[in-house]
């Protein structure tokens, strides 16, 4: 009986050639036709691994143009900002490839602090029932007041179904990936888990600074209203698509700061909580 492969080929050895006339290899040569043709018909239709890689990233990080409707050094509605961490020194960032639950995906605060459309997001007032403290304020113009609720959704050109930033209570099943706090996800849902609340960082002038306009570029604190638990982010590495990012979550961190003669002591949040609104970025002459 003559076997049409070799010993080497019939126990999975690759080493063999089509050119070196060694085993089937006419079959080896129409094999390797087959799958130059169906490689070029991929790379026509775009169906290639690399070309939907290349083309995921150039949409997501398409320059995009920081849009203040104003320069009066305050946000304002409609405004496309981005959200600056004090602790990782990154921005916030979603990426719409990474799904988690249903109508979810993931968010991270990235190391590219260059505007594109992954990092750069669109502030929306919050126009469903609030609470109680939303009738002590009677806001009529464009601008975002401390104690204000507000929404963070995606910038459109990103095209993620207008998905707005969201957390959800920790459950056995539903908590960040490493840290194992609340979870912060975008969503495409419009409900109270999507509600933010900006607040005044020194809790010695929180009440007083309640109903005043928020200035941009200056620290501030973001309470999510259906798990009063501050937004924060943390040097806890986050391993996705776009290399090595860090984890944001949902938690208050505390710091407490030392009182002088006749200042009593307070409690600060700490830096894992604290943002910044950014309208623009400042050129390198300053």
């Amino acid at each position: 009986m003559e076997f049409l492969y070799t010993r080497q080929q019939m126990e999975g050895f690759k080493g063999y050639q089509s050119k070196v006339k060694i085993g089937n290899w006419s079959e080896d040569l129409e094999l390797e036709a087959a799958k130059l043709k169906s490689y070029l018909m991929k790379k026509e239709r775009g169906e290639l691994k690399c070309t939907q890689a290349e083309d995921r990233f150039a949409h997501a990080l398409q320059p995009a143009a920081l849009n203040p409707r104003s320069n009066d050094g305050y946000v304002h509605f409609g405004d496309i900002i981005m959200l600056f961490n004090q602790a990782t020194d990154g921005c916030l960032a979603c990426d719409p490839q990474e799904p988690l639950q249903e109508g979810t995906f993931a968010t991270t605060s990235t190391w590219y602090t260059e505007p594109c459309s992954r990092n750069t997001f669109q502030i929306v007032p919050w126009q469903g029932r609030g609470d109680k403290k939303d009738a002590m304020f009677d806001f009529r113009d464009d601008i975002v007041h401390f104690g204000q609720k507000i929404q963070i959704k995606v910038n459109p050109s990103l095209g993620a179904n207008e998905s707005v930033l969201a957390s959800y209570p920790r459950t056995p099943t539903s908590f960040s990936r490493y840290s194992r706090n609340l979870e912060v996800v975008m969503q495409d849902k419009n409900n109270w888990n999507s509600v933010w609340e900006v607040q005044y960082l020194d809790p010695q002038f929180k009440m007083e600074m309640e109903g005043q306009a928020v200035p941009t570029n200056a620290p501030v604190a973001l309470l999510h209203c259906g798990t009063h638990q501050h937004l924060a982010s943390d040097v806890i590495k986050y391993r996705n698509d776009y290399g090595t990012e860090y984890e944001v979550f949902g938690k208050s961190f505390s710091e407490v700061v030392k009182g002088q003669l006749g200042v009593r002591e307070r409690t600060m949040l700490g830096d894992c909580n604290r943002w910044c609104f950014v309208t623009a970025i400042p050129s390198e002459g300053g």
